[in-house]
């Protein structure tokens, strides 16, 4: 239970530092309280949450990798890196990194970089359970389109 609140607690500082406009919810979740682009959905053990953010940048694709890359490693104790891969549904325009985190939770940290901005998902979910079809919706809309 820890787990789960310190990870939307987060998300949610995650998304206050770099969020604007709108975001697609992933169909069917609840937004977080006092976050304004913080989705949950499940509870306890199973709990799932998806969190959407952009921010003005000046790299390329390759150096908001990096970017991600770091910052989830700094921010998430032990957490480690299991794969960097473009995103299937726009490849070459997005990528999405996998990371095991503490408390046998996965966390896919999607990423773009369109008209000046990072654009950036974070779906943490239990190891094991399978991505839930929405949320690659919500990536793909956030992700494959420019933000406004």
């Amino acid at each position: 239970m820890k787990t789960a609140i310190a990870l939307t607690v987060s998300l949610a500082a995650f998304v206050a530092c770099g969020s604007g406009g709108t975001a697609a919810a992933p169909k069917g979740w609840r937004p977080v309280p006092g976050a304004s682009a913080a989705w949950t959905n499940g509870a306890g053990a199973q709990a799932q949450q998806y969190t959407y953010a952009h921010a003005p940048f000046g790299g390329a694709l390759q150096d908001l990798a990096s970017s991600v890359t770091i910052d989830v490693l700094l921010h998430y104790r032990a957490a480690k890196l299991e794969r960097s891969v473009p995103f299937a549904p726009c490849p070459g325009a997005a990528g999405v990194a996998t990371f095991a985190l503490a408390g046998g939770k996965i966390l896919q940290e999607g990423f773009a970089v369109s008209n000046g901005q990072s654009i950036r998902t974070a779906y943490v979910r239990p190891r094991g359970a399978p991505a839930d079809p929405n949320v690659i919706s919500a990536m793909q809309t956030a992700l494959c389109i420019a933000p406004a």
